[in-house]
């Protein structure tokens, strides 16, 4: 179902900010001496609200983030946006593979600006740039999920306009948090509307092309989280993410369905070792099988997989296959 570019650079998604290319990019490896397999499984974390004091099962500490960040770093996990995973522009070295960092409802512990303008340090934001700074291989990205009243900002609209500037997405998520199985579908489609409304007043030529769905639940006329108009104004999104338990197939994979795309809750092990299904737990399975991991073989313009992998691959991805 994915809807592939021919070419996979990140700079062909919409909105896309390109990577700085500051040299030359290095010549190809022979996809098997990376064990690359592009066909693998792709972590997308979930993350809400930072506070020293944990009070809820999505509440992690600026602490817990930073160590989550450097986990990643050091297990071969380099940041993409969502909208890259949806379209394919998959852009990481050979041997590296992408995570997919994202935020729902704009918190203000997850951004915010200082009087001087600066991203506040202890900020999720704030921390991500300055772990970058200190590993400039880990791009500064994530995507956003936005609400009403982005950051506690009132209208967000330097906020936004900010972290755009960036290169952070900026994704919908309904205008009040809206359960949208338990509404209308005019109220349904009025909330996403309006809900993109507050980051397309700020950042005009924003393209807002994935959405989250909040608590996870989708509508009953499910194609509304996909498209549908209010008010003169239609949406549609490329990519739908879902509250689940499990890393996302690879785009390029015939089970990857660009509209229920699962994510991972950000969250450390539970006491006795009991599968809670948090990042803890998935970045140790896949830790323990590589093998199931998206692995990069740094050429954008094409998907190279083990051959004994072929059947996993969708139709969308054909001609780009590189199987060894």
């Amino acid at each position: 179902m994915a809807a592939l570019s021919a070419c996979r650079s990140s700079a062909d998604a919409p909105n896309a900010v390109p990577v700085p290319q500051t040299e030359a990019r290095p010549p190809p490896v022979d996809p098997a001496s990376v064990k690359a397999n592009e066909l693998g499984v792709v972590p997308v974390l979930m993350y809400h609200r930072l506070t020293p004091t944990p009070k809820a099962e999505y509440d992690r500490t600026p602490d817990d983030f930073r160590a989550e960040l450097l986990r990643l770093y050091d297990s071969g996990y380099r940041p993409v946006l969502a909208r890259e995973l949806v379209a394919g522009t998959i852009d990481v070295p050979a041997g590296k593979s992408p995570v997919v960092l994202t935020f729902d409802d704009s918190t203000v512990s997850q951004y915010r600006l200082a009087p001087d303008g600066t991203v506040v340090r202890d900020t999720a934001i704030g921390i991500l740039l300055e772990f970058s700074e200190a590993h400039p291989d880990f791009r500064p990205v994530a995507t956003l999920y936005v609400n009403g009243n982005p950051f506690e900002a009132g209208a967000g609209t330097a906020e936004l306009k900010d972290l755009a500037k960036r290169g952070f997405e900026l994704g919908a998520h309904t205008l009040t948090h809206q359960n949208l199985g338990r509404t209308d579908a005019e109220n349904v489609q009025k909330e996403l509307v309006q809900g993109m409304r507050v980051t397309t007043r700020a950042v005009p030529d924003l393209k807002v092309t994935t959405m989250a769905l909040p608590f996870g639940v989708a509508p009953v006329e499910r194609e509304l989280a996909h498209t549908g108009a209010w008010d003169g104004q239609s949406y549609t999104f490329d990519g739908v993410f879902l509250v689940g338990a499990e890393p996302a197939p690879s785009p390029f994979s015939a089970a990857f369905d660009p509209l229920k795309i699962p994510r991972i809750r950000s969250a450390g092990l539970d006491a006795g070792g009991k599968a809670n299904y948090g990042s803890a737990f998935w970045l140790d399975a896949l830790d323990k099988r590589p093998e199931r991991r998206y692995v990069s073989d740094g050429n954008v313009e094409q998907v190279s997989f083990p051959r004994a992998e072929q059947a996993k691959l969708g139709a969308g991805a054909a001609d780009m296959a590189n199987p060894y």
